[in-house]
């Protein structure tokens, strides 16, 4: 019999120690769910409701993963994109200037692009009229000067994803949170998962965990994107503004892991495109859209193996997907709910990745 007792503890910790107020974790190997929990409550207030596994967590940059991502591989999977395309060739807008066009796909997905890591558009998109905001994350990221010259660099990047929404809604000619609900997440049956809660659940009551109150004074902490960009064009962005529960990441992850080893359950993906976007480029330290663990202090802990995929989120969300030793662990806290400047789920995060995989008698050492 499994023994999860050091995960319960530590989760439980987490909550003692100011990591997080509320956090679901669900882990399984070989595509089969094995272990779930939800500790905690949505806020910090006294009469916060507790957290379930029906809690809505803000997912932050797991949209780039499990949205943008994936909305570009159904493209390519579908024929209206080429990983061998330019930006250019994807996006012919006058708005495009010259030294982004002949920027491959490819170098924004695996974030060797040049761009920079981040700027505070937010400021700017606030000032424009409604009607201009839903697209003026790409226009600004556009125009953004190359730091870097593209190629071997690799500088993690929300403009990268900024693009690619634009890539993604010009090919798709449908709005990225449109297609991803329409292409995705609707024909794997996950009713949750999705931008824009308040506006697609209207009236339907949903227990959102707890963000921070953040940069914009209106901005509500619950049901609203965190991210300070995201929430200035509405709420869709390509770099954030997904929302879901624990129990539809894991069945999505689990979904990409099937098709991967080309096992029955989804026939949303094609598992030869599937391998290519979760297989590394040679030469690169990420996957097309996707993280892999780092060499040291990785955040999955030591016993994922080198050929694991995943990726994290600001408000202290994560997956992993190792594809050698199938082991799916899905991690949602909202952290930030206690200062964006709260890092504490650094030493715990891998903590719990390795005590998941002890329990499950994964124990190999990688890192």
């Amino acid at each position: 019999m499994t023994n999860w007792g050091d995960v319960d503890q530590i989760l439980q910790a987490g909550l003692a120690e100011g990591v997080y107020t509320a956090a679901v974790l669900l882990a399984g190997r070989a595509g089969r769910l094995e272990y779930t929990a939800a500790v905690g409550r949505l806020s910090q207030a006294a009469d916060s409701p507790p957290t379930t596994l029906a809690t809505v967590f803000d997912l932050a940059s797991i949209t780039k993963a499990l949205a943008t991502t994936l909305a570009v591989l159904l493209l390519v999977q579908e024929g209206n994109l080429s990983l061998a395309a330019t930006l250019g060739e994807s996006l012919p807008h006058d708005w495009l200037p010259a030294d982004k066009r002949l920027l491959p796909l490819t170098s924004l997905l695996t974030h060797r692009s040049g761009l920079p890591a981040w700027r505070p558009y937010y400021e700017t998109v606030l000032t424009l009229p409604m009607a201009e905001r839903a697209t003026a994350l790409e226009r600004l990221a556009a125009a953004e000067p190359l730091e870097h010259t593209p190629g071997p660099l690799t500088i993690y990047s929300d403009l990268n994803f900024m693009l690619l929404k634009a890539v993604v809604e010009t090919a798709a000619a449908e709005p990225l949170d449109v297609f991803c609900q329409r292409r995705l997440y609707e024909p794997l049956g996950l009713t949750t998962l999705g931008f824009r809660p308040q506006v697609r659940f209207h009236g339907r009551h949903l227990d959102y965990a707890a963000t921070e109150a953040g940069l914009i004074p209106e901005r509500r902490c619950q049901g609203e994107v965190h991210d300070e960009n995201a929430w200035s064009t509405g709420g869709v962005a390509g770099h954030a503004g997904l929302f879901g529960t624990g129990p539809e990441v894991w069945r999505l992850a689990q979904a990409l892991y099937q098709a991967y080893f080309e096992q029955p359950g989804t026939e949303v993906f094609d598992p030869p495109v599937v391998r290519t976007f979760l297989t590394p480029p040679p030469g690169s330290p990420r996957a097309l859209g996707f993280d892999l663990p780092a060499p040291r202090e990785a955040s999955c802990g030591r016993f994922f193996s080198p050929q694991s995929v995943g990726h994290l989120g600001f408000t202290g969300v994560s997956f992993w997907i190792d594809l050698a030793q199938g082991l799916i662990v899905v991690l949602l806290t909202n952290r930030v709910h206690l200062g964006r400047y709260n890092d504490k789920i650094r030493a715990c995060r891998p903590r719990l990745h390795e005590a998941v995989c002890q329990a499950l008698g994964l124990s190999r050492q990688f890192r």
